[in-house]
């Protein structure tokens, strides 16, 4: 009865990890930025510093990648379909995608703010103009 709800996760769930992690050269802007933490500044800091940031996008992805296990073991036979199993799919599903929706809130709030005075652009793009890191 579920067998397609199982087999569009099995299409959906490879192109969220795409886009969760390989989107709008987030990992080269994000190698580039300087992110001290609140401890080491108190006025200016942030709370998603690299080591945490690390930690987030690799554990969601690693519970993708387990999720896209399930998929594919009820697709196969090898586990029965169970509600409490879908409910945990979806929640997942849920969770990508929520993440996936911050980084572009973030993402278009930062390319349309104003440009704010005494602030150097740093980085270049593909075409050698310079951009505006952004500010998580």
């Amino acid at each position: 009865m579920f067998r397609d709800f199982y087999a569009t996760l099995a299409q959906v769930l490879p192109v969220v990890l795409l886009a969760m992690i390989f989107d709008s050269r987030y990992l080269d802007v994000l190698a580039r930025d300087h992110r001290p933490s609140r401890r080491e500044k108190p006025k200016g800091g942030y709370f998603w510093t690299k080591p945490r940031v690390r930690v987030y996008v690799l554990t969601v992805a690693s519970l993708l990648m387990c999720e896209f296990l399930c998929v594919f073991l009820v697709l196969g036979g090898l586990i029965d379909d169970r509600a409490w199993l879908r409910g945990v799919l979806i929640g997942g599903l849920t969770l990508f995608l929520g993440t996936l929706l911050t980084r572009v809130w973030v993402a278009v709030v930062a390319a349309t703010a104003p440009t704010q005075p005494g602030r150097n652009a740093t980085l270049d793009d593909e075409r050698g103009r310079a951009v505006e890191p952004l500010d998580w």
